[in-house]
């Protein structure tokens, strides 16, 4: 992520003004205020495959998918003044941390607030690691910025194994935004389950059976459920082994980044 040149001051940083008849030069205000945007993205932690993704390059012709994208452009367009997060929920490969991130981006780039990007799998893995003896971080340190930050992206809800702890830890998180009323955006794999009275047609986990009854019912209570269907764009690409030669030519079957 760089700063782009700006053309008030031309990429210095500085304008000369005049004051009571007199030059002077201060700060360029655009340019501190993409400085600001940009140290808010680095503090976010979004990983290095989604930086370059957004809006612009969540390209598709599946019209689920648009709708979907339609729905994550209004949440950036209401903000701050929604009351519920997102949960975006679809098998691998439709673009749900495509659509978290380019939701992150925008929100960063329209207003001063801090952003954070988890990925679920991960946290999980530093929590532990945070409890040996050699560890650089603490459990206090790594939790701290995923309660406070004004949004947080939680991708891959439900990956980790559904242990007493891992729903615990999770809940622990979740509800201090919710108390707090800071807005949260998950994404997850694993279906929903059954709605009342419905006959069960698949046997495969669902997110309550992932998550626990009570931090799902939490989740609902804070988030509007977004269902994205659709073919996986990681096997499109990869289709009959085309998409090295493919690239070479200059020739990328589409912008959609799926996850």
């Amino acid at each position: 992520m760089t700063v782009k040149s700006c053309h008030r001051c031309e990429g210095t940083g500085w304008l000369l003004v005049e004051e009571e008849g007199l030059e002077t030069v201060s700060a360029c205000p655009e340019c501190r205020t993409q400085a600001k945007s940009l140290q808010r993205l680095e503090s976010a932690v979004i990983p290095p495959r989604y930086t370059e993704q957004g809006f612009d390059t969540f390209s598709t012709p599946d019209p689920r998918l648009r709708t979907a994208q339609l729905r994550a452009i209004e949440f950036v367009d209401a903000f701050p003044t929604s009351d519920r997060g997102l949960l975006f929920v679809g098998p691998c490969g439709v673009g749900k941390t495509h659509l978290s991130v380019a939701i992150l981006k925008a929100i960063v780039a329209k207003h001063d607030v801090s952003a954070r990007f988890v990925d679920e799998a991960e946290l999980l893995r530093s929590l532990q690691y945070s409890y040996g003896r050699d560890s650089r971080a603490t459990e206090e340190e790594l939790l701290r910025p995923l309660r406070r930050s004004d949004l947080l992206i939680w991708d891959d809800l439900g990956t980790g194994r559904p242990t007493e702890w891992v729903r615990e830890t999770i809940h622990t998180i979740v509800n201090h935004r919710y108390t707090n009323q800071r807005l949260t955006v998950f994404s997850s794999n694993w279906r929903l389950p059954e709605k009342a009275g419905v006959e069960t047609v698949s046997r495969e986990p669902t997110l309550t059976d992932r998550i626990g009854e009570r931090l799902y019912s939490r989740i609902l209570e804070m988030c509007e459920i977004i269902e994205m269907k659709g073919p996986d764009f990681r096997k499109e690409v990869h289709k009959a082994g085309q998409d090295f030669r493919r690239r070479r030519r200059g020739r990328d079957p589409g912008s959609h980044s799926g996850s």
